[in-house]
């Protein structure tokens, strides 16, 4: 499977927010929700903030509120920037830093208003080392 995946014809668009409400966000996806991979990484940090993943374009994704609420967290080989809210600890968004990554915002799926874990295709990625 290519990464992130190939855009289809169809897409979705969500909102979502961290518990407190400080940081808002809306992001469109293609393809839509119901069929993107949603990856569950058995990595330390994914496995510790209950991520589930999905890898919006960042053109596709806007902050609506609180990006100053947003405290970042780098570990290992800094190659990605976990972001949090500073209010309640979310965890919401995942930047990849490395030169040449892909244009993405990594955002965790469990942030948003229209969740349903019974109707996504979830896809385990062993990340552990």
């Amino acid at each position: 499977m290519p990464f992130p995946p190939i855009p289809t014809g169809e897409s979705s668009s969500h909102s979502g927010n961290c518990h407190c409400g400080a940081v808002r966000f809306n992001f469109t996806l293609s393809p839509p929700l119901h069929e993107y991979p949603t990856n569950s990484c058995n990595c330390s940090i994914c496995t510790k903030n209950g991520y589930l993943l999905v890898y919006p374009f960042t053109k596709d994704f806007t902050i609506e509120k609180g990006e100053g609420a947003l405290k970042d967290y780098c570990f290992a080989e800094h190659k990605s920037k976990h972001q949090f809210c500073g209010e309640c600890g979310s965890s919401c968004f995942i930047r990849l830093l490395e030169e040449g990554a892909p244009p993405i915002t990594v955002v965790n799926v469990r942030l948003l208003r229209d969740f349903d874990i019974e109707k996504l295709n979830i896809n385990k990625v062993d990340g552990r080392w």
